[in-house]
């Protein structure tokens, strides 16, 4: 571009400068010209028309004059016997009293202005010599090749600062990705908004770059950590089915100690199965792509609760329905039973002896449905660790409830993804409530 700029500036200049250099000669020539014309028209006015007619005379006249040619013809336009009339100045002079030419003269090798004037009985010519149009360009040409260096200079200079001024704006752009650019003259305006438009864009893909990125790396560190949390979870009835299988391959044991050892190994291996099971669904979740239905959600509530009912009574636990409101909502009988059985078995398993399990549905213009419960609570700093994948609130439970930290983690992906509003609050030691907005 600076090539383009700078090479565009010397052609123009150069232009200029050649074209204003012809005009000047044209100018300077005919100022010259007509100077030397004035000057011979005023000489030749003075005379008054005596004196001789021969060349004497004519040297004499050219001495006062200061070098003046002096030229003294008949009245035929006649010079010591050479017939000077077809000459330009000479006829006009004879027809008209007075005549002018410009012309190269043979005699004298040199360019001449004559000015020719008819006195009584003859004719006197006065030339003095001038330069020629091609001679005041030869004159000039010096004047012309410094203001061409000059030019060369002042355009290497000025289409420095030009591409800089011009390319400012994409070199801001370069250093700071994140710059809106402006120009100071209107005519640069089109040319910032294209890179603020462009500037704009490339921040929008290199923001969607950046999340998909960071989407990337968070799905392979969930990916990690569910592994991880895996292996975890099922190292701890492996290691206890391993164990007590090995006292049991020893011998040794007495029949209450073998009983025990195999309730045990039966315990661990139904909890070894939930645990497999609870995965199987989760990731099931992903690929769940059946289409959805209206769903009454009231009817869903009631049936799920109803249907915990005997295991919530058992643990000393009163249970509350309050789904008086009935409303539907786009999503499946089995996505609900999973959001409200995870919930009221959540809330029965976190729960106090003698405590309650609230569940509630109301419709209007704002439906929601709610799961309570008196237990143990939830400490503000795990709020927002609750709905990770095995994280279990009070890990004294996790063994003797079967509970693996999968539950919640399921309901926050079913809402997500209905675009539901799922919101916790609770207080150590008073209770806990889950609030879905639909």
């Amino acid at each position: 571009m600076r090539k383009r700029i700078l090479l565009t500036t010397l052609i123009i200049t150069l232009l200029g400068l050649v074209l204003y250099s012809l005009a000047t000669t044209v100018i300077t020539y005919r100022s010259l010209i007509e100077t030397g014309r004035g000057y011979l028209t005023s000489l030749v006015l003075s005379l008054d028309g005596s004196g001789g007619t021969d060349a004497e005379a004519a040297a004499s006249l050219s001495h006062a004059y200061g070098g003046v040619r002096v030229t003294i013809l008949t009245s035929g336009g006649v010079e010591a016997g050479a017939d000077r009339s077809s000459r330009t100045e000479v006829s006009a002079a004879i027809s008209s009293g007075e005549g002018y030419a410009t012309r190269h003269s043979d005699t004298t090798g040199e360019e001449m202005i004559y000015v020719c004037r008819r006195f009584d009985d003859r004719l006197v010519r006065l030339g003095i010599a001038t330069s020629s149009q091609w001679d005041v360009i030869a004159d000039s040409l010096p004047t012309l090749g410094w203001f061409l260096v000059l030019d060369v200079v002042f355009c290497l200079i000025f289409s420095a600062f030009a591409t800089s001024y011009m390319l400012r704006p994409v070199e801001l752009i370069a250093k700071h990705p994140d710059a809106s650019v402006s120009a100071k003259y209107p005519e640069l305006n089109p040319l910032t908004d294209i890179l603020n438009r462009q500037n704009a864009e490339i921040r929008e893909q290199l923001s969607v770059i950046e999340k998909e990125k960071q989407r990337v790396v968070s799905a392979q560190e969930s990916k990690n950590e569910f592994i991880s949390n895996v292996s975890h979870e099922m190292n701890t009835p492996l290691t206890s089915i391993k164990g007590f299988a090995e006292l049991l391959e020893g011998g040794g044991l007495d029949e209450e100690t073998k009983q025990k050892a195999y309730r045990i190994i039966r315990t661990q291996a139904d909890r070894l199965s939930g645990l497999i099971s609870c995965i199987i669904n989760f990731n099931e979740l992903e690929n769940d792509e059946l289409p959805c239905y209206d769903c009454s959600v009231a009817l869903i509530a009631c049936e799920v609760a109803e249907s915990l009912r005997p295991d919530i009574e058992q643990r000393g636990l009163t249970l509350v329905i309050d789904a008086d409101d009935d409303f539907t909502v786009p999503s499946r009988t089995e996505r609900l039973t999973e959001i409200f059985g995870n919930l009221i078995r959540n809330a029965t398993k976190y729960n106090r002896e003698g405590g309650t399990v609230t569940v509630t549905v109301k419709g209007g213009k704002e439906p929601f449905a709610e799961v309570s419960d008196t237990g143990i609570g939830i400490a503000e700093e795990n709020l927002d660790k609750i709905f990770s994948r095995f994280f279990t609130v009070d890990k004294s439970h996790s063994g003797k409830n079967g509970g693996f930290g999968l539950g919640l983690a399921v309901v926050k992906k079913l809402c997500d993804r209905a675009g539901w509003r799922l919101t916790v609050h609770s207080t150590l030691d008073v209770g806990t409530t889950f609030r879905i907005d639909f």
